[in-house]
Protein backbone atom coordinates (compact mmCIF):
# COMPACT_ATOMS: atom_id res chain seq x y z
CA UNK A 1 0.00 0.00 0.00
CA UNK A 2 2.72 2.79 0.83
CA UNK A 3 4.30 2.36 -2.09
CA UNK A 4 1.05 2.25 -4.28
CA UNK A 5 0.81 5.63 -2.37
CA UNK A 6 4.28 6.54 -3.18
CA UNK A 7 4.62 5.41 -6.95
CA UNK A 8 0.70 6.49 -7.94
CA UNK A 9 -1.33 8.67 -5.05
CA UNK A 10 1.07 11.28 -4.62
CA UNK A 11 2.36 12.25 -7.90
CA UNK A 12 -1.36 11.74 -9.03
CA UNK A 13 -2.28 14.22 -6.76
CA UNK A 14 -0.16 16.62 -7.45
CA UNK A 15 -0.58 16.83 -10.93
CA UNK A 16 -4.41 17.04 -11.05
CA UNK A 17 -4.02 19.72 -8.48
CA UNK A 18 -1.66 21.37 -10.75
CA UNK A 19 -3.99 21.18 -13.92
CA UNK A 20 -6.76 22.38 -12.14
CA UNK A 21 -5.31 25.49 -10.91
CA UNK A 22 -3.84 26.17 -13.93
CA UNK A 23 -6.79 25.59 -16.22
CA UNK A 24 -9.08 27.70 -13.41
CA UNK A 25 -6.48 30.69 -13.57
CA UNK A 26 -6.78 30.50 -17.55
CA UNK A 27 -10.95 30.60 -17.37
CA UNK A 28 -10.52 33.31 -14.88
CA UNK A 29 -8.45 34.86 -16.78
CA UNK A 30 -10.57 34.58 -19.76
CA UNK A 31 -13.76 35.33 -18.09
CA UNK A 32 -12.92 38.10 -15.80
CA UNK A 33 -12.84 42.24 -15.96
CA UNK A 34 -10.21 42.44 -13.30
CA UNK A 35 -6.74 40.68 -12.31
CA UNK A 36 -6.89 37.80 -9.67
CA UNK A 37 -3.71 37.88 -7.54
CA UNK A 38 -4.19 34.29 -7.23
CA UNK A 39 -4.06 33.07 -10.36
CA UNK A 40 -1.12 35.37 -11.41
CA UNK A 41 0.67 33.81 -8.43
CA UNK A 42 -0.67 30.62 -9.76
CA UNK A 43 1.58 31.15 -13.09
CA UNK A 44 4.43 32.79 -11.57
CA UNK A 45 4.79 29.93 -9.74
CA UNK A 46 4.61 26.86 -12.84
CA UNK A 47 7.19 29.47 -14.43
CA UNK A 48 9.91 29.25 -11.22
CA UNK A 49 8.79 25.43 -11.42
CA UNK A 50 9.41 24.54 -15.29
CA UNK A 51 12.82 26.66 -14.77
CA UNK A 52 13.88 24.50 -11.73
CA UNK A 53 13.03 21.58 -13.91
CA UNK A 54 15.09 22.61 -16.59
CA UNK A 55 18.09 23.52 -14.48
CA UNK A 56 17.67 20.02 -12.61
CA UNK A 57 17.63 18.21 -15.82
CA UNK A 58 20.97 20.62 -16.65
CA UNK A 59 22.62 19.53 -13.49
CA UNK A 60 22.02 16.25 -13.52
CA UNK A 61 23.73 15.91 -16.86
CA UNK A 62 27.11 15.95 -14.58
CA UNK A 63 28.22 12.45 -13.40
CA UNK A 64 27.82 12.73 -9.52
CA UNK A 65 29.67 10.54 -7.19
CA UNK A 66 27.03 10.48 -5.13
CA UNK A 67 23.41 11.46 -4.44
CA UNK A 68 24.25 13.84 -1.68
CA UNK A 69 26.81 15.40 -3.82
CA UNK A 70 23.91 15.71 -6.58
CA UNK A 71 21.79 17.48 -3.91
CA UNK A 72 24.14 20.08 -2.97
CA UNK A 73 25.01 21.07 -6.22
CA UNK A 74 21.14 21.64 -7.37
CA UNK A 75 20.32 23.33 -3.40
CA UNK A 76 23.16 25.75 -3.82
CA UNK A 77 22.36 26.63 -7.77
CA UNK A 78 18.67 26.93 -7.21
CA UNK A 79 18.61 28.78 -4.12
CA UNK A 80 19.17 32.11 -5.20
CA UNK A 81 16.78 31.37 -7.96
CA UNK A 82 14.65 30.87 -5.60
CA UNK A 83 15.12 33.87 -3.63
CA UNK A 84 15.18 35.62 -6.77
CA UNK A 85 11.93 34.91 -7.56
CA UNK A 86 10.07 35.15 -3.98
CA UNK A 87 11.82 38.96 -3.65
CA UNK A 88 10.88 40.03 -7.11
CA UNK A 89 6.91 38.80 -7.56
CA UNK A 90 7.12 39.51 -3.72
CA UNK A 91 5.89 36.45 -2.51
CA UNK A 92 8.07 37.29 0.54
CA UNK A 93 8.63 40.78 2.22
CA UNK A 94 12.12 41.74 2.07
CA UNK A 95 12.87 41.70 5.95
CA UNK A 96 15.47 39.23 8.31
CA UNK A 97 12.55 37.36 9.37
CA UNK A 98 11.10 36.55 5.80
CA UNK A 99 14.37 35.26 4.09
CA UNK A 100 14.84 33.29 7.10
CA UNK A 101 11.83 31.18 7.11
CA UNK A 102 11.54 31.19 2.95
CA UNK A 103 15.43 29.54 3.22
CA UNK A 104 14.24 27.47 5.87
CA UNK A 105 10.98 26.51 4.04
CA UNK A 106 13.65 25.66 0.78
CA UNK A 107 15.85 23.68 2.58
CA UNK A 108 13.04 21.76 3.52
CA UNK A 109 11.50 21.02 1.00
CA UNK A 110 14.41 20.58 -1.37
CA UNK A 111 15.49 17.79 1.36
CA UNK A 112 12.09 16.20 1.67
CA UNK A 113 11.87 16.15 -2.40
CA UNK A 114 15.14 14.86 -2.61
CA UNK A 115 14.94 12.26 -0.27
CA UNK A 116 11.34 11.08 -1.43
CA UNK A 117 12.90 10.39 -4.89
CA UNK A 118 16.51 9.12 -3.78
CA UNK A 119 14.03 6.40 -2.25
CA UNK A 120 11.85 6.00 -4.90
CA UNK A 121 14.78 5.25 -7.24
CA UNK A 122 16.12 2.86 -4.55
CA UNK A 123 13.33 0.99 -4.73
CA UNK A 124 12.56 0.53 -8.07
CA UNK A 125 16.50 -0.79 -8.41
CA UNK A 126 15.38 -3.35 -5.80
CA UNK A 127 12.09 -4.28 -7.51
CA UNK A 128 14.44 -4.36 -10.54
CA UNK A 129 17.12 -6.34 -9.46
CA UNK A 130 14.61 -8.95 -7.64
CA UNK A 131 13.12 -9.73 -10.74
CA UNK A 132 16.27 -9.97 -12.78
CA UNK A 133 17.13 -12.56 -9.53
CA UNK A 134 13.60 -14.45 -10.25
CA UNK A 135 14.24 -14.46 -13.83
CA UNK A 136 17.94 -16.44 -13.95
CA UNK A 137 16.47 -18.79 -11.17
CA UNK A 138 14.12 -19.51 -13.24
CA UNK A 139 16.24 -19.91 -16.52
CA UNK A 140 19.15 -21.58 -14.94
Amino acid sequence: MAQKVLKTYIPAISMCFTVIILMAGIINLVTEERQNFFIVFSFEVAGYLTLTCILDELIGRFDYKTYLGHFLTETVFLYPITMFFAVRFKWIGINTISIVLCSAVYFWVMAANHLYFYYMEKSNAEEINRLLEAWRDKNV
